[in-house]
């Protein structure tokens, strides 16, 4: 007995296929269906209850391929559920949990779960105070992240965008946090490239990859963001901290409008339906950070991705997930033109939630490290004028240069946070006065070499109790305190 002969014989309703447009099916003959419940086709097709009429019914078909009108089709009585399980680590799926990497079938105990649910109520959530570092000195210090966080990483396309979500990922795999990329209509080499990325980086092991291309079904690809986010809540319901990247819902949005136009649902603004909004929102509302069951808290942390055109932040999409999420890292094509990397504008991003993560001598220094950056910017346009400058001036632009290089990383530099702050401790302390900024590189990447083989050395006497951020709180105040007195 097939699945279909298997669920005829359990709801006793059998329909049949009217019409067909590209992924959208619309069927008729089955009275008690019910909205986003899952149907099977007699060749083992399945589709999403997506719409209802009075006397037929909208299926968003996940596979389209030798589908024809007249086909005989049932209900399932159940909500469209995947198979997850602990094997998906380290495996490229498409949204069906099924494999395209080549390396055959997913093995071990499979638990199905609906790929749509209702978010964690208020009570279930706890506080976010524990901070993500992502491994980037300028995110990190002055826009950070906090587990259970939603912040949206916006920008023009091929501005590094997918690049520090990668490494975002390295650095948190190594911590032992379960990752997920879901690629949303991405070309098969730039899976490829993040694939390699994440093998070179050790990551791999610790992510599982989601993957449709621009040729798949668009109902397949529409459920792309759902399934990510149910295996991410099978982990978090482990107890298992999760970082969920949504590469990007900019064409997520776009996939949804083609299918609202198919079905000839009322267009709003940029012919995107009204209620795209929720969709998207209540599919980020499920990230955060929850109570266990064993008095602890685990978190499913969301980075979801929006491309804008020529740093326009204004568009329909891109401004309803900055209303949803809890801030954004802006990603400036101009700093990239400048070759900036990585390209963000620090004083565009925000962290509304990050900043409570962070102990008071961050929060100080981040508050320093903004106002010398602005400082620099107002004297670069002085510098134009070509005319002499004091001494004093001439200082602040030499700390606003060292500043804005030590912020500079390569795709292949990831900086824990505790060598972020020796680093700021150096630059704060004249460590570098004398050195030249090719001289200052070799320094930076030897400090990052000794920490990574953990014989960082004690570096000046100013900082050589320098271990973790704790003893920090004093000694930083007191730099800060003497440049700027020197200043």
């Amino acid at each position: 007995m097939n699945l279909f002969e298997a669920y005829l014989e359990k709801t006793k309703e059998i329909g049949y296929i009217t019409s067909l447009s590209h992924s959208v099916a619309r069927i008729s003959g089955l009275p008690d269906l019910k909205p986003e419940e899952m149907i099977i086709t007699e060749n083992s097709k399945k589709g999403i209850a997506h719409g209802l009429k009075e006397k037929t019914a909208e299926v968003l078909m996940i596979d389209t391929r030798e589908l024809k009108i007249g086909e005989k089709v049932t209900r399932t009585g159940v909500y469209f559920d995947i198979p997850v399980s602990q094997e998906l680590l380290g495996r490229i799926v498409n949204p069906l949990c099924q494999p395209k990497d080549g390396l055959g079938l997913i093995k071990g105990d499979k638990n199905y779960c609906p790929i749509k649910k209702e978010a964690p109520p208020i009570i279930a959530r706890a506080e976010i105070n524990e901070p993500l570092e992502t491994g980037i000195m300028v995110v990190d210090l002055l826009t950070p992240i906090g587990y259970g966080q939603r912040e949206l990483v916006i920008g023009d396309g091929k501005t590094g965008k997918t690049a520090f979500l990668l490494q975002t990922i390295a650095s948190q795999a190594k911590e032992g946090v379960v990752c997920i990329y879901v690629g949303i209509g991405k070309k098969d080499t730039a899976i490829k490239w993040v694939e390699e990325y994440l093998k070179k980086q050790r990551a791999f092991s610790q992510t599982i990859i989601i993957h449709t291309a621009p040729d798949d079904p668009a109902g397949l690809t529409y459920l792309s963001p759902y399934s990510g986010m149910t295996i991410a809540e099978y982990f978090r319901d482990k107890g298992k901290k999760v970082l969920i990247i949504f590469d990007d819902l900019t064409a997520h949005a776009k996939i949804y409008r083609e299918i609202s136009l198919l079905l000839k649902r009322i267009p709003g603004r940029d012919s995107y339906p009204g209620e795209i909004f929720h969709i998207q929102a209540a599919l980020l509302e499920r990230a955060g950070t929850i109570k266990s069951k064993q008095g602890g808290k685990a978190s499913i942390t969301a980075l979801p991705t929006a491309e804008t055109l020529e740093n326009d932040l204004s568009g329909y999409i891109q401004t309803n997930l900055m209303a949803t999420t809890d801030g954004h890292i802006f990603f400036d094509i101009n700093e990239f033109r400048k070759g900036k990397r990585p390209a963000i504008n620090a004083f565009l991003s925000v962290s509304r939630i990050g900043n409570q993560t962070k102990s008071i001598i961050e929060k100080e220094l981040a508050i320093w490290i903004r106002k010398k950056m602005a400082e620099y910017q107002r004297l670069l346009e002085i510098t134009k004028f070509g005319t002499e400058l004091p001494f004093e001036i001439q200082k602040n632009i030499e700390l606003g240069q060292r500043l804005e290089f030590l912020f500079s990383q390569d795709l292949e530099t990831i900086i824990p946070k505790r060598v972020q702050i020796i680093l700021i401790g150096l630059l704060l302390s004249d460590f570098w006065k004398d050195k030249s900024l090719k001289e200052m590189k070799i320094e930076i990447n030897k400090i990052i070499e000794n920490d990574k083989k953990n014989t960082l050395p004690s570096l000046k006497e100013k900082i050589e109790e320098i271990k973790d951020i704790s003893h920090l709180k004093f000694l930083i105040k007191e730099i800060i305190f003497e440049i700027e007195k020197n200043l």
